[in-house]
């Protein structure tokens, strides 16, 4: 099974970069500065909505918007967000969903910044 690592991103635009080293792939993915379900979902955020029926609405909204993004490839910057920014609540279960969607393991290490070495 691939073992992936999720880092903060140290793009100025950018939240989390994935790198998949059996792949030497990295991808950085959603727009900092913007919502995401798991942040309209926490109290300690800018970002929450406090009304339920309100936060279905935005991931509702979302899922429109990027309802044909290429979600299929676990490469792809639209399955990134999806999955790990709009499918859970938290970041841990967004991260749980896009393991269980394309078969990885994700080891997660957004309290530290990636840096190419």
């Amino acid at each position: 099974m691939d073992k992936f690592y999720l880092y903060k991103s140290a793009r100025a635009n950018k939240k989390y970069t994935m790198v998949m080293p059996w792949y030497d792939h990295i991808h950085n993915f959603g727009s900092k500065g913007m919502r995401d379900r798991t942040l309209i979902n926490d109290p300690n955020s800018k970002f929450y909505i406090e009304d339920k029926k309100e936060r279905e609405r935005v991931i509702q909204g979302y899922k429109n918007r990027h309802g044909s993004d290429n979600i299929t490839t676990r490469h792809s910057p639209g399955a990134l967000s999806w999955y790990i920014l709009w499918s859970g609540d938290t970041l841990e279960k967004g991260i749980k969903r896009y393991e269980d969607r394309f078969n990885v393991i994700v080891i997660d290490k957004t309290n530290e910044f990636w840096k190419k070495k």
